[in-house]
């Protein structure tokens, strides 16, 4: 009965100590404790005790294996890149608490795009070390994908977590070219050489500002693999553009760009926004014009009438003065402003002006006045293209009242007694400028009335030089009209003088006979002024009237002055045998 007992307590001991070595077998990859599978008998205390009592022995207690405990490590966190070159690839990760150890394998892409399998590329057991640059075996442009675990050993026992990836790029190689192929005042053009492994090309750029210094790149554009070139629209006139332009490659899901090829292109500057001749004399012109941004210095050009332009001057000041000029020529100038970067000239786009010298001045003015009218006359001034006549107000300002291409001018009535400042002055007109010459000024007193004697009531007066006839009613301006009086250089001139209207007919019929030709017509209004035929009537046969036709000979009539036919109807209907006709 005791050799019984005692065999139980063994048993009893034996079955307390298995878990534990079971456990401490399943935390060990290369060590485990043998456990016996043969069954243990425990006797049934109903049955009577057969058992023949042996000599007791000494009780012994069987040795148990144990294996030590190893911590699984965590897999690092944060596995990332943190650089790239295209020469090499910089990983990071956390540090790994109870490891003792970081591995680290590579797959590379390969030359059809596939990755390979991983291969352990690094073995670190410092653990103050969460970095590793790889630079062995590395191409530019190329896939790799990095695998790290963390391991603890301790003995002869390693753990080894799960593992972490990343997968990433080196930075490709960059184009071999980036030039400027051609600049405008707003745009400039950019060229690059072809490469044969990028997926795109990404164009950025950075901008000089007013104050001279440059904005950081941005992207503009991200162009197909075909894209070799780009225009860049839309930018300021002078100033200067960087360009960098990336190669990008994508594969695997991933992509990098490279560094970037730049080039520095200026854009042209504008045109000068105003030209003009800011002064003219018979010998010199003084050109101006407005300032070019950014430009720091012009060129002046000159052209003559059929030549080539030709270069005056370079200069920094914003006005040329020229005088290797002709008095009374006309000149095309153009100017264009340049802007100088690292001793290279950028030209702008041309300003061009059409202008001339002045004219000489007017002479031989003559001044009459008839019935509160100013008559002005002058010889014609050789080069000019027309006269201006303006008269001084109170506040000492000159109001133009014409421009007129004739040699003669007729003023408006003025007041009786009052003298009046008048300035009469040619002038040249080039380009859409006149350029005057030098001015006369004379004054004009004007009375109520012509050779000695006064008018008033209702008279009609006409003006030969101008080819003007006016009706006055009442003393109130009635018509106004152009005219053609007689012809000017031979004894068909109509008679000036003080003149009454003799006869009043409608129709009348019109004979007579000049140089060996003869005429018969009937006209729908006669006003006859003069004894021998000179008259006021209608002339179907004349086109336009007015100007000076009165001096060519084929237009000019034989005394009389012809008139519109709605003209002199209205005359004619106001007309009174015995009106005064004055003609000046």
């Amino acid at each position: 009965m005791k050799k019984f007992v005692s065999l139980l307590l063994s048993a009893v001991i034996i079955a307390s100590m298995i878990p534990f070595a079971v456990t401490a077998a399943n935390a060990a990859e290369t060590t485990a404790t043998a456990v016996s599978d043969e069954p243990v008998l425990v006797p049934d205390p109903t049955e009577p005790d057969t058992t023949v009592p042996e000599t007791t022995a000494p009780e012994t207690t069987q040795p148990v294996t144990t294996v030590p405990y190893v911590v699984t490590p965590n897999a690092p966190e944060n596995f990332k890149v943190k650089e790239t070159a295209a020469d090499y690839i910089i990983i990071r990760w956390d540090k790994v608490k109870d490891a003792t150890s970081y591995v680290i394998s590579r797959a590379d892409e390969k030359s059809n795009g596939k990755m390979g399998g991983y291969s352990v590329i690094k073995t670190i057991d410092n653990m103050d070390i969460t970095a590793y640059k790889n630079t062995a075996n590395i191409t530019a442009g190329k896939v790799y994908k990095y695998k790290i675990v963390a391991k603890r050993t301790e003995g002869n026992i390693t753990k080894t977590s799960a593992s972490k990836t990343v997968s990433t790029m080196t930075k490709p190689t960059n184009v071999s070219k980036v030039k400027v192929s051609k600049r405008t005042t707003n745009s400039i053009t950019i060229k690059w050489s072809k490469k044969a492994d990028a997926t795109n090309y990404v164009i950025q750029r950075s901008d000089e500002g007013s104050d001279g210094k440059f904005s950081a790149y941005k992207t503009i554009k991200t162009a197909k693999k075909t894209t070799t070139a780009i225009e860049n629209t839309g930018l300021k006139s002078g100033y200067i553009y960087k360009y960098k332009v990336k190669v990008k490659r994508t594969s695997n899901s991933v992509s990098n760009q490279s560094t970037g090829k730049t080039v520095t292109a200026v854009v042209s500057p504008a045109a000068p926004k105003k030209l003009i001749n800011k002064k003219a004399t018979t010998t010199k012109i003084k050109i101006a014009w407005s300032k070019v941004a950014k430009a720091n210095k012009y060129e002046v050009y000159r052209k003559e009438a059929k030549t080539k332009y030709t270069k005056l001057t370079t200069t920094k000041s914003r006005a040329f003065v020229d005088s290797k000029v002709t008095t009374g020529k006309t000149y095309k100038y153009k100017v264009r402003g340049i802007r100088t970067v690292k001793g290279k000239d950028y030209k702008g786009a041309f300003k061009a002006l059409k202008t001339t010298t002045a004219v000489n001045g007017v002479n031989g003015v003559t001044v009459k006045t008839y019935l509160k009218r100013g008559l002005f006359s002058w010889k014609p001034t050789s080069g000019a293209s027309g006269y201006e006549i303006a008269v001084k107000k109170s506040n000492g300002k000159w109001l133009v009242k014409a421009n007129t291409s004739y040699t003669n001018y007729l003023t408006g009535k003025l007041k009786t007694n009052k003298t009046y400042t008048f300035r009469l002055r040619s002038y040249k007109t080039a380009g859409g400028q006149k350029v005057y010459g030098s001015a006369k000024t004379f004054n004009v007193t004007a009375s109520n009335t012509a050779y000695g004697k006064s008018v008033s009531g209702t008279w009609v007066e006409v003006c030969i030089e101008t080819q003007q006839m006016f009706m006055y009613v009442n003393n109130k301006l009635y018509c106004k009209t152009p005219v053609i009086t007689g012809y000017a250089y031979n004894s068909r001139r109509t008679t000036p003088g003080y003149h009454c209207v003799l006869s009043k007919k409608s129709p009348a019929t019109l004979s007579g006979s000049y140089g060996g030709s003869s005429w018969n017509v009937t006209v729908s209004y006669w006003l006859g002024f003069t004894g021998d035929g000179q008259g006021i009537h209608d002339a179907s046969w004349q086109p336009n009237f007015g100007g000076e036709l009165y001096k060519n000979s084929s237009r000019g009539s034989h005394g009389c002055v012809n008139t519109p036919t709605s003209a002199v109807a209205k005359i004619y209907s106001k007309a009174y045998v015995g009106m005064p006709v004055i003609i000046y």
